[in-house]
């Protein structure tokens, strides 16, 4: 289930980051 793994990471660090999106900027 890497896949599903990868989708969380990815929706996390673009959308779901909200104070981690705030403080770093944008990647």
């Amino acid at each position: 289930m890497e896949m599903i793994l990868i989708i969380v990471l990815v929706v996390l660090l673009f959308g779901g980051g909200g104070y981690w999106g705030r403080s770093r900027g944008h990647w």
